[in-house]
C-alpha cells in the first residue's frame, strides 16, 4: 500500500516536471548554446528521494497530532478553570483555590485579589513535597492533606493524582469536616480532567 502511494507520487511528480521541462527545453534551445541546454535539462529532471517523501508525510502527521493535542489541552484548562470557579463560588467560606503542577506552575486558579498566582503556586508545590517527605521520615504513610491554620483561616493542600496539587483557601468560620468533604469531592471532579 505504501509502495503504491510512493509510485503514484513519483509518477505525478515526473509527469508534472516533464511537461514543464519540455516547454522550458524548447524555449532554451532557441536562445542558448548546446552545453547550457544540457545543464538546464539535467537540472530540470525530477529528483525524488524516499527520505523526503517520508519526512514530508511525517511532518504533516506530526503537525496534525500537535494541533489535536494543543486543542485538547486548551479545552481541559478551560474546564479546570470552570471547575475551580464553581467550587469557590458554590462552597461556603471558601475564598479561593488554585490547581498547581508538581513543578510549581499554576494550571488554573481563582484566588482572592492581591495574591500572586505564581508565588502561591510555587509555595504550594514545595509545601506538599516537603509534607510528603516529612510523612515518609516520620513513618506516617501517604499524606492525605496538609492544613495550614492561621487566625484568618485555613490553607488546605491536597494531591490530585501525580499531576497536580489543589490549594484551597477557606475562612476562619468554616467547619473543617465539611471543608475536607468538599475538597475531596472537588478532587474527584478535577482528577479526570487531568488525565
Amino acid at each position: 500500500m505504501l509502495l503504491g502511494y510512493l509510485l503514484k507520487l513519483l509518477t505525478r511528480g515526473f509527469q508534472a516536471k516533464s511537461s514543464v521541462s519540455q516547454e522550458s527545453h524548447l524555449l532554451t534551445k532557441a536562445h542558448l548554446p548546446e552545453s547550457t541546454i544540457a545543464e538546464n535539462t539535467a537540472h530540470s529532471l525530477p529528483v525524488v528521494t524516499v527520505d523526503s517523501v517520508f519526512t514530508t508525510t511525517t511532518q504533516k502527521t506530526h503537525t496534525s497530532v500537535l494541533n489535536i493535542v494543543e486543542g485538547k489541552f486548551m479545552i481541559n484548562v478551560s474546564m479546570l478553570q470552570d471547575e475551580l470557579q464553581n467550587f469557590v463560588s458554590g462552597t461556603s467560606d471558601v475564598q479561593g483555590a488554585a490547581l498547581v503542577s508538581p513543578d510549581g506552575l499554576a494550571l488554573a486558579s481563582v484566588l482572592p485579589g492581591g495574591m500572586d498566582e505564581e508565588r502561591t503556586a510555587a509555595m504550594s508545590a514545595s509545601m506538599l513535597s516537603l509534607g510528603e517527605r516529612i510523612g515518609r521520615e516520620l513513618v506516617r504513610g501517604n499524606v492525605e492533606r496538609i492544613v495550614v491554620e492561621g487566625e484568618k483561616g485555613y490553607g488546605v493542600l491536597v494531591a490530585c493524582g501525580s499531576d497536580a496539587v489543589l490549594l484551597v483557601l477557606a475562612g476562619a468560620g468554616v467547619k473543617q469536616g465539611l471543608l475536607f468533604l468538599e475538597v475531596k469531592r472537588a478532587v474527584a471532579r478535577i482528577s479526570p480532567l487531568l488525565a
